[in-house]
């Protein structure tokens, strides 16, 4: 790239510098921090009518390399915030800060993705919700040449993926580190700026491993997440949801098993409940067990599915309905209610559960 002057525009101007809501909401989040500066930077220089400015410009003014501010403007461009236009000999002749509210779909934010998940008890495209379909056969791990790891590092957007990925980890990529990435990129097919959010979700939750962050990568690609915005649902997803529900059951300070997790997304994208209402059968399970259970929990929503669930009311009626019946059982069959008190069902010190027969006394499916 070459290092002349270029012509710096912007769709709309303002007397005094401002950074979209947008922007801090939807981009600054997952930037890396260097390439959050120089984005504001440029910001200021054209709300202050600097229209000729120069990349070498920007490289005094945070100490950084030619090499390094062209990484940024590269990024933004990649996330759709910047036009950039060279001309025949490569050289960047201009550059254009995109509106936020001109971006469409094929942006970055809005995004109006849907996310469905090829997990089991997830809804799969092209089938019923109901039924149940085992995640890709994901391909295996191997050890790249160092052939192969010079022909990937050549390319620019890799370089510049090894880039981002050493800053968030603050050190310099191992061989494991560099062939860890290359499956990603090669071997499970993801693209660039998702690999660049793995790694800073993982590392913003304290996770450096590089085992670690592959173990998450392979969730996702297990899940068929192949885009940011589906990787930030499904982490929203695993965060919110899943230690919600923890909570819910008492269970705090620990994280999700895998098989609560995968619970919970069967709750909230299967069945399609909102969290509200599956916090709701949490809140039952604990009233009628006295001590978590997922497997209870499940047999409860399973069964509001079935009868068309999707609001707190609906429930309230049901339980309405199910005291209704219990009043009137409890009047015509005094003889079988007294029988049925030293029935394991009502022994918790046993810790051993039918869970169909306490699914039905609780919402009077009998």
């Amino acid at each position: 790239m070459g290092m002349s002057n270029f012509t710096l525009k912007q769709d709309g101007f303002a007397s005094y510098t401002t950074v979209s809501n947008c922007f801090i909401e939807q981009f600054m989040p997952y930037a890396a921090g260097e390439f959050v500066k120089i984005y504001i930077y440029l910001l200021k220089c054209v709300n202050e009518n600097k229209s000729e400015l120069s990349i070498s410009r920007i490289a005094d003014a945070f100490n950084n390399t030619e090499k390094d501010v062209v990484r940024a403007l590269k990024y933004w461009q990649r996330k759709g915030l910047l036009r950039l236009t060279f001309d025949e000999e490569n050289t960047l002749t201009s550059l254009n800060i995109v509106s936020l509210t001109d971006l469409t779909e094929s942006g970055e934010a809005p995004v109006k993705e849907k996310l469905t998940l090829n997990v089991t008890g997830a809804p799969v495209p092209g089938q019923p919700r109901d039924t149940v379909k085992e995640g890709p056969e994901l391909p295996k791990k191997r050890e790249y040449s160092q052939t192969e790891i010079l022909a990937f590092s050549d390319q620019e957007e890799i370089s510049q993926l090894f880039y981002i990925i050493q800053k968030y980890l603050g050190r310099p990529l191992s061989g494991q580190d560099t062939n860890t990435v290359l499956y990603l990129l090669d071997g499970l097919k993801f693209p660039a700026d998702l690999i660049e959010y793995l790694f800073e979700y993982c590392v913003s939750r304290n996770h450096r491993s590089i085992r670690y962050i592959e173990k998450t990568a392979l969730n996702w690609a297990e899940n068929g997440v192949r885009t940011v915005h589906a990787a930030k649902l499904m982490s929203s997803m695993y965060t919110d949801g899943c230690y919600q529900v923890l909570a819910a059951f008492g269970l705090n300070n620990r994280q999700p098993t895998r098989n609560e997790a995968e619970f919970v997304s069967r709750w909230t994208l299967s069945y399609g409940f909102p969290l509200q209402i599956v916090l709701l059968a949490c809140s039952k399970t604990m009233d009628q067990l006295h001590q978590p259970s997922f497997e209870y929990t499940d047999a409860i929503l399973k069964n509001w599915k079935s009868r068309g669930v999707t609001t707190a009311e609906d429930v309230r009626k049901l339980d309405e309905v199910f005291e209704q019946s219990s009043r009137r059982k409890e009047h015509k069959e005094i003889p079988e209610k007294q029988t049925a008190v030293n029935t394991r069902f009502n022994n918790f010190a046993q810790r051993s559960y039918d869970y169909s027969a306490l699914e039905q006394k609780l919402i009077g499916n009998q």
